[in-house]
């Protein structure tokens, strides 16, 4: 939820800005792990070691039982470097990873020179939100993927938290009226909305009556049995 917040939330509203001003997007994720380890080095500071940094590093790759999946900035290792970010390196950096490495720095470059990262074998489409759901999964190979780039994380933090925001009453304000923006349309849909709600809790009322009166019925009819009465017809002779 933290990742949703401060970063896949804010990147798609950036998203749908540029769109909103025409200004062209390519959007795309990146996917590709290499096999290689990933070691990640960190520097901490403890008292029980004194005043120099201790060195941490962590080892990270595919195992049998867990799949390493790819992670916030990884891309980096592959932009003009092979295998090296601020804080991990990949080693061995493999024939494997310099393909994606050579794919990735000639999309970055072509974008920068031309504005459209599509090279001689691949072409790239552009993201344009809800007229085309088209993005790219940068793998080898390449591929383009339809659907929604971050769907349906940021739609509660761009869409209904903001609303909720926007007409929750703060100390001393007056609750705004959260029918006010709405359009004609929406308003129908809204009412439509809210009969169909109150139709299912009366249908679930309906529903819990019936249960129980089948219940009592079954429980009375069981104890007024024939059955259930003493027997009074039997002598007992010593």
């Amino acid at each position: 939820m933290e990742a949703d917040i401060e970063f896949v939330a804010p990147c798609q509203r950036e998203i749908d800005a540029y769109i909103q001003n025409n200004v062209t997007v390519f959007a795309y994720s990146f996917d590709y792990v290499p096999k290689s380890p990933i070691f990640e080095v960190e520097k901490k500071m403890f008292s029980l070691f004194g005043n120099e940094p201790v060195t941490i590093t962590r080892k990270d790759q595919t195992l049998k039982d867990r799949k390493l999946e790819a992670f916030h900035g990884l891309d980096h290792a592959f932009i003009f470097s092979k295998g090296y970010s601020s804080n991990f390196e990949i080693r061995p950096f493999t024939k494997e990873d310099e393909n994606m490495a050579k794919i990735l720095t000639n999309m970055i470059t072509n974008f920068a020179k031309t504005g459209d990262p599509s090279t001689a074998r691949f072409k790239w489409p552009m993201f344009g939100g809800n007229k085309s759901t088209e993005h790219v999964s940068i793998n080898l190979p390449p591929k383009i993927i339809q659907g929604e780039l971050h769907w349906p994380h940021p739609k509660f933090w761009n869409v209904e938290a903001e609303l909720i925001s926007r007409h929750a009453a703060h100390e001393g304000e007056v609750p705004v009226d959260p029918d006010a923006d709405l359009t004609n349309e929406e308003r129908v849909q809204l009412s439509a909305y809210r009969r169909a709600w109150w139709a299912l809790w009366l249908l679930v009322a309906v529903l819990a009556i019936v249960v129980w009166g089948i219940v009592i019925y079954a429980v009375v009819s069981k104890g007024s049995s024939p059955r259930n009465k003493p027997y009074d017809n039997i002598v007992i002779t010593r």
